[in-house]
């Protein structure tokens, strides 16, 4: 079964790289960069995380996959979630790594005091990342400040209500240091999701998937093979 995995529209899919090299070898990986951020096209207005979910279900059609397992991390995180309430026929998992969307910091500030305490923890991927955010910045201006606010806002706990309803399988990835999402978001999801799977990275911080990829890797084929068993 294929994995798509959706890198955060704040920075670009090539800071994943370390990440889908240790996931290709346990299953077919594909990176999606969604429209507004990295390569993907510029859009003549911001979106909703609603219109993201209609993109990943379109993008889903046209590559004609089905039962993918999709994996969204941080800001992508809240877009695959809500693609998971409104589609969920259209996948067989949903990974949710560090995602936004439930208890949220309410302003744009706490939010980047919580990414500062976060960078210090992660210097893998801010070496790789910060380029891409810097790239968003200037190609992306009005949609990455727009993406800022969903971050940073967004309350998803309706959302994350229909996935458990659904009983759409759900992998919630996360790691205890985290600033930007505690560990306290991921417990409310879990709580909203009945049946999910909660894997708690002792060490990982915000972004662990790119800083200790070849744990995410094992988690995900994991919580893969118990859907085959």
């Amino acid at each position: 079964m294929p994995v798509v995995l959706l890198p955060s529209m704040l920075i670009r899919g090539m800071s994943y790289r370390s990440t889908v090299k240790e996931a290709a070898q346990r299953a077919r990986v594909l990176v999606v960069e969604l429209p507004g951020s990295g390569r993907g096209s510029r859009l003549r207005a911001p979106w909703t995380l609603e219109r993201y979910a209609r993109c990943i279900a379109d993008t889903l059609e046209v590559l004609q996959l089905e039962r993918v397992t999709l994996i969204g991390h941080s800001l992508s995180g809240a877009a695959a979630l809500v693609a998971g309430a409104m589609y969920p026929e259209r996948l067989a998992g949903l990974v949710l790594v560090n995602s936004v969307g439930v208890n949220p910091p309410r302003s744009i500030l706490a939010l980047l005091l919580a990414r500062a305490a976060d960078v210090s923890l992660e210097p893998r991927f801010s070496a790789h990342a910060g380029p891409g955010l810097l790239y968003n910045l200037i190609f992306h201006t009005r949609n990455a400040l727009s993406l800022l606010r969903i971050a940073a806002m967004a309350e998803l706990s309706g959302y994350a209500a229909l996935v458990g309803r659904a009983r759409l399988r759900t992998l919630l990835a996360w790691g205890a240091r985290d600033h930007t999402t505690p560990l306290g978001s991921a417990l409310e999801l879990r709580r909203l999701i009945p049946g999910s799977i909660l894997h708690v990275s002792t060490k990982g911080s915000h972004d662990w998937l790119v800083e200790r990829p070849a744990e995410f890797a094992d988690v995900l084929a994991r919580f893969m093979e118990d859907r085959s068993g």
